[in-house]
């Protein structure tokens, strides 16, 4: 009983689709035919808060609608995105990810330009109406020589800034602070118009950490997951070692506490969790996370997820 008036309070939430919600149709994450579903059905658009999707740049400092910075797990091809240019990329053909046991799904697209589905969001902006728009980055500025991922982040805030409409759903959200405090600098040196930030936070230390970034305007934790993907001989070693650390991060992750969201609730007016969409997940939550709690701050909460529909309708 205890159990299922969490999950009723959890269902009342605002919840971000993940990777555009591509678990809401037939289509692979991050491609632009997952968004073209939700918002022809309104029972998938009114189930969103906003949408969630990750890019990552190419060679030409382009950035693309890619949630891996590596194409391994989603095209024949091998490599980093960075290694490529757009062009290189766009005649490439896109699938479902091999690490999920998709291989007999051969259902393909062709890799989204940022500004494409901007363009798209900007023209469906009636339906959207206060829905946000997280834009995560991946790349972070100590993991390349001559400055890249700052010339990266002059590119993206250019992109932004032909988009005021969306000024105020836009968020930038990333693992990685620089990432956040450099784009906001450029956007205030060039007098774009500025997006909010929020920080992803793994472990209690980061939230401990954010005390010193006043350029934050949110910060979202990530909720331990049991989640078990085998490594396999036919996925390539990129794939294999990127989720080998990525259930790394999920396994030690702590940063789900009440104090924890309590703080970011009193400081920003807001918390993310993410991400909900299995029900191990909404137990690791229900551990750290007492009814009363949850239900006195309903409305502060935004959860990602790959399927928001699902997480409505459990029971």
């Amino acid at each position: 009983m205890e159990k299922q008036k969490f999950i009723s309070e959890l269902k009342q939430m605002k919840f971000i689709a993940h990777r555009l919600g591509f678990k809401m149709t037939d289509y692979p994450e991050n491609s632009l035919e997952v968004l073209e579903t939700i918002l022809k059905r309104k029972e998938l658009l009114d189930a969103c808060a906003g949408f969630e999707f990750d890019i990552c740049f190419t060679k030409d400092h382009i950035p693309v609608v890619l949630h891996d910075k590596y194409i391994d797990d989603i095209t024949n091809e091998e490599g980093f995105v960075r290694n490529y240019s757009f062009d290189e990329l766009r005649k490439m053909n896109f699938q479902f990810r091999k690490s999920q046991g998709n291989y007999a799904n051969t259902l393909q697209y062709k890799v989204v330009s940022l500004e494409s589905l901007l363009d798209f969001f900007q023209d469906s902006l009636p339906l959207l109406e206060e829905k946000v728009i997280k834009i995560e980055t991946k790349d972070y500025l100590l993991s390349n020589r001559d400055n890249v991922t700052t010339k990266n982040l002059r590119a993206l805030a250019c992109i932004l800034q032909k988009y005021p409409d969306l000024a105020n759903n836009m968020i930038h959200l990333s693992f990685w602070p620089l990432n956040l405090a450099i784009l906001k600098k450029v956007q205030k040196k060039k007098n774009y118009p500025i997006i909010k930030s929020d920080l992803l936070c793994d472990y209690s230390i980061t939230v401990f950490f954010t005390h010193f970034m006043p350029f934050l305007d949110a910060i979202s934790l990530r909720v331990k997951s049991a989640e078990v993907i085998s490594t396999a001989k036919n996925y390539s070693k990129r794939i294999n070692k990127s989720i080998r650390f990525d259930l790394f991060c999920k396994r030690f992750s702590n940063a789900i506490k009440e104090k924890n969201i309590t703080y970011a609730i009193n400081k920003y007016g807001t918390v993310g969790l993410y991400t909900v969409n299995e029900l191990e997940e909404i137990d690791e939550l229900s551990k750290h996370l007492s009814l009363e709690f949850l239900h006195e701050h309903i409305e502060d909460f935004f959860i990602t997820t790959d399927n928001p529909v699902a997480l409505k309708k459990l029971k």
